[in-house]
């Protein structure tokens, strides 16, 4: 079964939610993890795919768009449909969650201190745990 990780940040801008999904990406990859970060559209995927090459200086994780002709390297960006067929970790950026999110071992949800992103996992978290899928809240407010 799918295990849930909702990380609870202070933060409150977008920016920030991005900055922080980086980390997790760059984690994840040095943990030889097959990663998808998922974005409600194609501008929200390739913003985080510029943001990728240049978050953190001494980093370098090979990345794609998913695409018809994507390369074969480990972390893939997604938006709306598109998902890459089974991959390790799936962190979802996006309103909705995905309707494939049960190939992925993890799925990574980034929660930051805006209406609006509170709204949508809030619902994400409700959805979980109506059906019954293993959750931890790892709070990132605590020091």
């Amino acid at each position: 079964m799918t295990d849930i990780d909702f990380y609870i940040l202070a933060a409150q801008q977008p920016e920030e939610r991005l900055q922080f999904a980086c980390r997790l990406v760059d984690k994840a990859y040095r943990s030889n993890c097959k990663v998808c970060v998922h974005f409600d559209d194609a501008a929200q995927a390739q913003a985080f795919d510029d943001l990728l090459w240049s978050f953190r200086a001494e980093s370098f994780i090979p990345h794609a768009v998913i695409s018809d002709d994507m390369p074969d390297c480990s972390v893939h960006l997604s938006h709306g449909s598109q998902l890459p067929p089974c991959y390790d970790v799936l962190i979802n950026l996006a309103e909705q969650i995905p309707s494939s999110f049960t190939r992925y071992n993890r799925v990574l949800e980034v929660v930051i201190q805006d209406d609006s992103v509170l709204q949508s996992t809030r619902k994400h978290y409700k959805f979980y745990k109506d059906r019954g899928y293993p959750m931890n809240n790892i709070d990132m407010r605590i020091s």
